[in-house]
């Protein structure tokens, strides 16, 4: 029900509007209106409507709040998970990797690996002296043999003893006894099962070349080393410098010993496998360019391997290169291995302080986003009632705009626009005033007044908006209406004035005068068809205004009519008499102020509708038609269409009605329908 059917409800009920002010009734509006907003569950008992919105809006706001966070809070906590996870397998990656590296640096700079190089040096000095020996002493006596074994014995020894530290000068551990022991003892189990009396080979390989033969079978390059380089790509430099010993080795061999297939396959094994791991090795190659005639004499190793030939020239070279490389390579791949050891430890460092601060400053990051996330949702929450407030304040204050001014005007006053003045054809302009208001006002007080005129106004109020007219302002007891702007429509601006003029003057009877309930209102109305000027005057309180010499003729029909009278000037009777369905009365010629003399009306009432209870019902009389017209055109004067007036007679049938109504008090009213214009009365 909207705020204009409660007024006319209130209206209706009791006969007369309510004393309280405009304010007061504005505000009664108001809070019907929110009141009819709020939908209540009928299921629940009665409770405040205010708590039941606020407990509704605030289970609604903390259980989508709650989904939201709640989601938030998933998706960080997997985003976490997934960098988790992420870090993880990158830092095993790089764990593994240093392991790799360490295990390649343990085992190239190891007391181990530094006694078994020192070792075989030493083994091979005293070999190159025994062969000199050996070639101005052709016979070798057995206890000589014998003698080299032990000084082989006691040289393992004395390298085991002092060899104290590693390439890097780490002081050696346990592992370095171990390893002496073992080879102590694998040294002397190969002397007792070779034999003492067979100690000499059919090739004559001396017992040195036996031993280092040994030592690097226990040393040297095995299987196990190739697997590794497949998972260890670290492992390269440790394989680089087994080769390198072997290499030199065997080249040692082929230069002193006879070529024969064992030692032909062992070197063309050595060499492939040095060729593919000094392009693998960045150190081996780097010492391997140091000695620029290496490479030349590490090709034609191959050739004197299957050569006949007994020049030995090449191989000499290439010893002395081998040696050159593997003193470099040993301390150039430690120092490496080293770096890129401390360089990935360090990057496994840096990772584990990130994660650790990931850790410490994600749940602190997830805390501040729920709190952010949470304030946002409050302040959007705020948003929102701010905005259905100003929603509110801004459909009311359209609502009393509206009153004010016309709708059109006002949407392209709130748009910024200049409202130009319109000019109309032809408007209906109606005109009323209380009978005797002077008197009256000097008989009571100010307040009094008021209350009069506003329960006079606010029952006129509702009642002109079931017809097609603007309400353009009232001045004290003047009421001005009109019909035909700012929405045109047609030609229906007089049946629209005339209908409304009817019921007013009915609903004036309802309205009681304070101090005088015994008596009733008056009023006194004017109504004039013309063409008319309307327009927006003035800045501070803007006013929509018609101007014009038809307000001045509608103005002069309502200070020359009679109470409970309708004043029609006879462009309003032309205008109504086109469709024969409304019963009008010819007044004559009267003198009007500054138009001189002129015919006028009195409207009497409707042919379709009667007069009851101070209201018009609607009484449809079929017998009469609507197609029945008075022959009336453009080219028919006023005087014969005053003459065709006179058929009517004095008065209609709504006079009657009328006498008989003012001759009775006012009814109390049951049903509110039957006030209402329209309504068809069960009576």
């Amino acid at each position: 029900m909207s705020s204009l059917e409660y007024m006319k409800k209130d209206c209706f009920a009791s006969g007369t509007l309510s004393s309280a002010s405009l304010k007061g009734t504005l505000t009664k509006i108001n809070s019907r209106r929110h009141k009819a907003r709020k939908k209540i569950p009928p299921q629940k008992k009665e409770e405040p409507e205010a708590e039941c919105d606020f407990c509704r809006l605030s289970l609604l706001s903390c259980g989508s709040r709650s989904r939201t966070v709640r989601r938030i809070l998933i998706a960080c906590v997997i985003s976490f998970l997934a960098l988790l996870s992420a870090v993880t397998m990158d830092f095993n990656s790089a764990l593994a990797q240093w392991q790799a590296t360490e295990a390649s640096l343990k085992k190239l700079t190891s007391c181990r690996t530094n006694a078994t190089l020192r070792l075989i040096m030493e083994l091979q000095t005293l070999r190159n002296l025994s062969s000199t020996r050996e070639k101005t002493v052709h016979n070798i006596k057995k206890e000589q043999i014998l003698n080299s074994w032990s000084l082989i014995m006691l040289t393992v020894n004395r390298c085991c003893t002092s060899t104290d530290m590693d390439s890097l000068g780490q002081p050696c551990g346990v592992e370095l006894p171990e390893f002496c022991e073992h080879l102590q003892s694998n040294l002397s189990e190969f002397l007792n099962t070779t034999g003492r009396g067979e100690l000499m080979d059919a090739n004559g390989t001396t017992v040195f070349t036996l031993a280092i033969e040994n030592i690097l079978n226990m040393w040297g390059v095995k299987d196990v080393d190739i697997g590794l380089l497949k998972h260890n790509p670290e492992w390269t430099d440790v394989l680089a410098l087994k080769l390198l010993l072997t290499v030199h080795e065997l080249n040692y061999r082929l230069l002193t010993s006879e070529k024969n297939e064992d030692i032909q396959d062992e070197i063309w094994h050595a060499t492939t496998i040095m060729s593919v791991i000094k392009d693998m090795s960045e150190n081996l190659h780097h010492c391997w360019m140091e000695n620029p005639d290496i490479e030349l004499n590490f090709t034609n190793i191959k050739y004197l391997i299957y050569s006949t030939a007994t020049t030995s020239e090449g191989s000499t070279e290439l010893t002395l290169a081998l040696e050159n490389t593997l003193r470099c390579f040993h301390s150039r791949a430690g120092w490496a291995l080293k770096l890129k050891s401390r360089d990935i430890s360090s990057n496994i460092s840096l990772k584990i302080c990130l994660l650790a601060i990931a850790c410490l400053i994600y749940p602190i990051v997830l805390l501040s986003f729920k709190q952010m996330t949470e304030w946002i949702q409050d302040y959007a929450q705020t948003l929102r009632e701010k905005t259905e407030a100003l929603k509110r304040e801004r459909c009311l204050a359209e609502d009393l705009l509206h009153q004010m001014l016309p709708k059109t005007v006002a949407k392209q006053l709130r748009q910024n626009k200049h409202v130009k003045a319109e000019s109309y054809e032809k408007v209906t302009i109606f005109f009323s005033d209380i009978v005797g208001f002077t008197t009256i006002s000097a008989s009571c007080t100010p307040l009094q007044v008021v209350e009069m005129l506003n329960n006079l106004y606010m029952c006129f109020d509702t009642r002109i908006d079931s017809y097609d007219v603007y309400k353009v302002e009232t001045i004290g007891d003047a009421y001005m209406v009109v019909s035909g702007l700012p929405e045109k429509n047609e030609d229906k601006h007089a049946d629209e004035i005339a209908k409304m003029s009817l019921d007013l003057v009915a609903a004036v009877r309802q309205v009681p005068i304070p101090h005088m309930p015994n008596k009733r209102l008056q009023l006194r109305a004017g109504i004039h068809t013309g063409p008319c000027v309307a327009g927006i005057v003035g800045y501070k309180m803007p006013r929509y205004c018609l101007f014009g010499d038809t307000v001045n003729t509608a103005s002069r029909m309502e200070s020359t009519s009679l109470p409970q009278k309708i004043h029609a000037s006879s462009a309003t009777y032309l205008a109504l008499m086109k469709d024969n369905a409304y019963e009008l009365q010819l007044r004559g010629e009267i003198e009007v102020k500054g138009k001189g003399k002129m015919n006028t009306y009195w409207l009497i009432g409707h042919k379709n509708y009667s007069v009851q209870n101070d209201s018009l019902v609607c009484h449809w009389n079929p017998n009469i038609s609507r197609k029945k017209k008075a022959p009336v055109g453009s080219n028919v004067s006023i005087e014969n269409v005053e003459n065709c007036a006179s058929s009517f007679g004095t008065l209609g049938s709504m006079v009657g009605a009328l006498q008989e109504t003012e001759e009775r008090p006012p009814e109390q009213h049951s049903d509110k329908s039957s006030l209402l214009p329209g309504a068809v009365s069960h009576s």
